[in-house]
């Protein structure tokens, strides 16, 4: 394969300026907010996903709802914990919003992770 002029001078301006090849770049690791927001985009529809916050919190539990057919993508239900520690049941609701960052961010900003029951 020959290469021509013009690849062989991006070759030598890339070297000079520090610039690596796409080859030999990595892979951006994602902040916890976006991994978070990535897990919660990726709620079907109609589905739920379940977060526990820290332990100062009266209602710990936070259910996020991929909304079907409401005017938001997602709905976010608080929840207080029973005598075991598990979510009540009594679900009420905190607020509708489209971005998924933002939940992340309110998640994360209370010591929230993902709960597995």
């Amino acid at each position: 394969m020959r290469i021509n002029s013009r690849q062989q001078t991006l070759a030598m301006e890339e070297s000079m300026f520090g610039h690596k090849d796409a080859q030999s770049t990595k892979e951006k690791k994602l902040s916890p907010k976006d991994a978070m927001a990535q897990q919660i985009e990726a709620i079907d529809s109609g589905k739920e996903m379940v977060f526990r916050l820290g332990q100062i919190y009266v209602k710990p539990f936070i259910t996020v709802v991929h909304n079907p057919e409401g005017s938001k993508k997602f709905t976010v239900w608080q929840e207080a914990a029973d005598g075991a520690g598990q979510p009540s049941g009594k679900r009420g609701k905190f607020w509708d919003t489209s971005n998924a960052k933002e939940i992340a961010a309110w998640i994360l900003d209370r010591e929230g992770h993902v709960y597995n029951a």
